[in-house]
């Protein structure tokens, strides 16, 4: 598939991405079918499959990778960009370039205090670029901070309105400000097996009608029993990128998927 320019939101759904109606605010989102995200901002941000935002609120995210079942909450904010502590300002006008911020350098007021284009190399040039990571099927709660390049381990969860600076064990529930961890959801043996088991890979599309996911013991038999015999298959969902572009979007097919 070559790339598709002009598509609506819901154009989009046939392609295995919500987005709402009107919503300007994806840009370079990388995503395996399906994707939830509906009218929240993500920039440089990618997600597994299964992936989605609650559709209440707004959220926003910055080059961050979401997991397969990952969830988050309305309201969060997760690997915001961040300012230099040692230079004489952390305002954009220090460090910043038109390549950065190219609305605030058509404002002749900013454009008229901060660095040129031909300044040279900038701060936010030499910063590192950092990825936050949320695990497959991690949740973080509404109102949450996760710090940028976090990560928040696979199948953890994160309070409500909680501010994560550090990373998360797999399968710990923490809250707070700064988050801590309260407990595991599981015993140290069942975290065992479901990191061994690594479930988000296959398709359980399948054999849904044979699992009682309300029981995890069984459950978690029952699908390395179907591991063991090779009787279930990879999942391997269509993966794409897409970007607004206006009220529009476009929309290009990637080569692989993300996990």
């Amino acid at each position: 598939m070559t790339k598709q320019e002009g598509l609506s939101a819901s154009e989009l759904l046939d392609f295995g991405v919500c987005i709402d109606d009107g919503n300007n605010k994806v840009f370079e989102f990388r995503f395996e079918r399906p994707a939830m995200i509906h009218g929240h901002r993500l920039k440089a941000c990618s997600m597994g499959a299964f992936g989605f935002y609650n559709a209440a609120g707004l959220a926003s995210a910055y080059r961050t990778q979401f997991g397969r079942y990952s969830q988050v909450g309305e309201s969060t904010i997760v690997g915001p960009p961040e300012h230099p502590m040692d230079m004489f300002s952390t305002h954009p006008f220090a460090f910043s370039r038109p390549s950065h911020m190219p609305k605030m350098y058509q404002m002749k007021d900013f454009a008229r205090l901060s660095p040129d284009a031909d300044a040279g190399p900038s701060w936010a040039d030499h910063a590192a670029p950092t990825e936050t990571v949320i695990g497959h099927e991690a949740y973080i709660g509404a109102g949450s901070f996760v710090r940028r390049g976090v990560t928040v381990g696979i199948g953890a969860v994160v309070g409500a309105r909680s501010v994560v600076t550090r990373d998360v064990p797999p399968y710990a529930i923490v809250a707070g400000s700064p988050a801590k961890v309260l407990r595991y959801r599981f015993p140290d043996a069942t975290i065992e097996r479901f990191l061994k088991l690594k479930w988000w890979d296959y398709d359980l599309a399948p054999i849904k009608r044979e699992i009682n996911f309300a029981d995890v013991e069984r459950s978690l038999d029952l699908l390395e029993s179907k591991v063991a015999d090779g009787a279930l298959a990879k999942l391997v969902p269509d993966t794409f990128m897409v970007s607004s572009v206006g009220n529009r979007y476009t929309l290009e097919q990637l080569a692989s998927p993300l996990y």
